[in-house]
């Protein structure tokens, strides 16, 4: 039973009009994933530990340091690829990587087309109004 420690840290993106936020806690905790089981059943325990405002089946799993998305149906021994370099020593000030729990990309789409000028003022016209002659 292999492991994988690491820190996490959550990214409230819950708004998707929000441009100013950062990862949090600014001290963040270790969590410890089992490199056999997939994501998916490992994600309520780093939300639960991060005590994270997200709905739990919007979140996703990002890594810091090349902002590559975790699959959650795979493990992370199924994942070796994308964790490369992410538990190389940081050298002088350098930042210490995290894995980032935040809202799945697709949510946050959905979530901009659900708060477009449109869709907040159905009165408003998609195309400028013309009148017939």
């Amino acid at each position: 039973m292999a492991s994988f420690v690491c820190r996490v840290q959550f990214l409230d993106d819950t708004d998707p009009f929000n441009s100013t936020n950062f990862p949090e806690p600014t001290r963040p905790p270790h969590y410890t994933f089992r490199e056999d089981i997939p994501l998916i059943n490992q994600i309520a325990g780093v939300h639960r530990l991060l005590k994270a405002p997200h709905k739990l089946d919007d979140c996703a799993l990002q890594l810091s340091h090349n902002g590559t998305y975790l699959d959650l149906e795979s493990s992370l021994a199924e994942q070796r690829d994308e964790l490369e370099g992410f538990q190389e020593e940081s050298t002088g000030r350098g930042k210490k990587h995290s894995v980032i729990l935040r809202t799945q990309l697709t949510v946050r789409v959905h979530a901009c087309i659900g708060k477009s000028p449109h869709s907040c003022h159905p009165s408003l016209p998609l195309h400028p109004h013309h009148e017939d002659p």
